[in-house]
């Protein structure tokens, strides 16, 4: 691949849903729409693929828009965590759009949810290959503009008030977000993540930086539902359609996640006790209050909804370990937990329409849907982390290094993510028990599922067992993607090169600038 193709790479995954995007906004026919949206998803698969393949072996590939460098110009930077999460997301895009293909909705259709959803997957990846902080925001704008516009699209009483709450939430976040942005750059003089790096590693351990670490993470925190700022989540997510649903659970609550790890790793890691601390004791926290929540719930989607809050208290608790194989765990564990949220979302949309119902409480439905059976108990066993499942191999090296960690409070978030994985392990078993187990009433009739309709949520199964059987693989890479996180030296040279980045000078404010023609300057003096 030549250079200008690779230097190309980072925005393609961005600029490809993007274009196609304000494409579906034109007026056409359902089938061309089908055909624009799936193509949109697999291009940006495919590019996120190729990223992916590039960066594997270290590179950082960096796209400067408008032939402007790093610091003082905007650039797309893929690494191997970028290109990671912009896989993982692309994948899921492609499930979203084939569910939403295969099951029509001419009233959200009328208004453009396709197009919406192409503009949610282009903010979503702009959010993973972002190069400095304050485009870090604008991405979650652009993510949040067409997930706001579709969580309420359809206008029910449920979503216009869950989407209300869901909108509160992320804008409050978001203006925290532009003060911390204002912070960095008024401490630091730049918000390039590698600059910032560069800035905060020459400045030392500093008291200010840390107060600005401390104010992104309670910012990302927000965005990826820690307890207690994750109220919104449970109940938004089921109040969604189906596909639109299930590319929410799995994907944006690890953009959040994202950024946690992106900016406690390669950029503010000089004094990580402090928010190492707090992550720790939000982990453990948000691990119990997911399990306990699903317990507690009796529809298919409220239940899963808390266990995607489960799911980030786990990613939580192991970036606060701040060890590297806590890391490499953890990196492991998003895979994991991505794969196995979107095929639980996906059984869950053939559950409710083959039972008509939401509640879990149908029976009987073994005979009629084996095959979705043995799905949902391999997903079920993953989430609660139970071998030979994907899910033991990413919790049991979670577990593993918070017993290697040492600390008092590591000990109590073990006992937290042991806890909480049993209890887990029964909400799922009842989920199992109450819908496919015991006799099927004969008044309650079956809804018909079309063959297309169950295949994303068969596939999506196929992929979290894949996981199990590639553990290796995937551990490997979470690996190399840890030790890169850990030693930032490679992703400062790949962004700002060899040569040092000469700022000029504050200006003081006691200078005169002389005039072009000639005239002296008024003397300054009272009013």
């Amino acid at each position: 691949m030549s250079g200008i193709m690779l230097s190309a790479l980072p925005l393609a995954p961005i600029l490809t849903p993007l274009g196609l995007g304000v494409l579906l906004l034109a007026p056409m026919r359902r089938g061309w729409q089908v055909a624009v949206a799936l193509a949109s998803a697999v291009l940006t698969l495919l590019f996120g693929l190729s990223l992916l393949g590039v960066t594997a072996g270290g590179a950082v590939l960096v796209s400067e828009l408008g032939g402007w460098p790093a610091p003082f110009g905007i650039v797309m930077t893929a690494d191997r965590l970028g290109s990671f999460m912009s896989v993982l997301a692309a994948g899921c895009g492609v499930f979203t759009v084939w569910l939403m293909a295969a099951r029509p909705d001419p009233v959200r259709e009328k208004h453009h949810s396709f197009a919406l959803t192409s503009f949610l997957f282009a903010g979503v990846q702009l959010s993973f290959l972002t190069g400095d902080l304050f485009n870090l925001f604008v991405a979650f704008e652009v993510m949040l503009v067409a997930s706001y516009a579709l969580a309420v699209l359809g206008s029910t009483r449920e979503q216009l008030r869950e989407g209300f709450r869901y909108i509160v939430m992320n804008l409050s976040a978001s203006a925290l977000l532009v003060v911390a942005c204002g912070l960095a750059y008024g401490t630091l003089g730049t918000l390039n993540f590698a600059h910032l790096a560069q800035r905060s590693a020459a400045l030392g351990p500093n008291a200010t930086v840390t107060a600005v670490g401390v104010l992104l993470l309670i910012v990302f925190a927000a965005k990826g539902a820690l307890f207690p700022l994750g109220f919104w989540l449970p109940g938004t997510y089921p109040a969604l359609p189906h596909a639109t649903g299930a590319f929410f659970a799995a994907v944006l609550t690890k953009v959040g996640l994202y950024a946690l790890i992106r900016v406690f790793t390669t950029v503010f890691n000089q004094d990580p006790d402090l928010p190492n601390t707090l992550l720790l004791i939000l982990g453990a926290v948000t691990m119990l209050y997911g399990a306990l929540g699903a317990l507690s719930q009796r529809e298919w989607r409220r239940i899963l909804s808390f266990t995607v809050v489960g799911s980030v208290g786990y990613l939580a608790f192991g970036l606060g370990l701040g060890t590297p194989g806590a890391l490499r765990a953890s990196l492991a564990y998003l895979a994991v937990s991505v794969a196995v949220t979107l095929a639980l979302f996906l059984i869950a949309a053939v559950a409710e329409q083959a039972g008509r119902s939401r509640l879990v409480r149908t029976r009987g439905f073994i005979d009629v849907l084996p095959l979705l059976a043995a799905c949902f108990l391999l997903c079920a066993l993953t989430v609660a982390g139970l071998p030979p499942t994907a899910g033991f191999v990413a919790k049991y090296g979670l577990v593993r290094a918070g017993l290697e960690q040492g600390s008092v409070l590591a000990g109590v978030a073990v006992g937290s993510a042991l806890l909480s994985s049993l209890i887990t392990l029964y909400a799922l078993l009842n989920v199992w028990r109450g819908f496919f187990w015991g006799r099927r009433p004969r008044e309650n009739p079956v809804g018909a599922v079309p063959w297309a309709e169950r295949l994303p949520a068969y596939l999506a199964s196929a992929l979290v067992a894949a996981l199990a059987v590639f553990a290796g693989p995937l551990l490997g890479y979470a690996g190399a993607t840890a030790d890169e996180l850990k030693n930032n030296t490679r992703y400062i040279l790949g962004v700002l090169g060899s040569r040092p980045v000469d700022l000029p000078a504050r200006p003081k404010g006691d200078e005169v600038q002389q005039p072009k023609d000639g005239h002296t300057p008024l003397p300054e003096g009272p009013p």
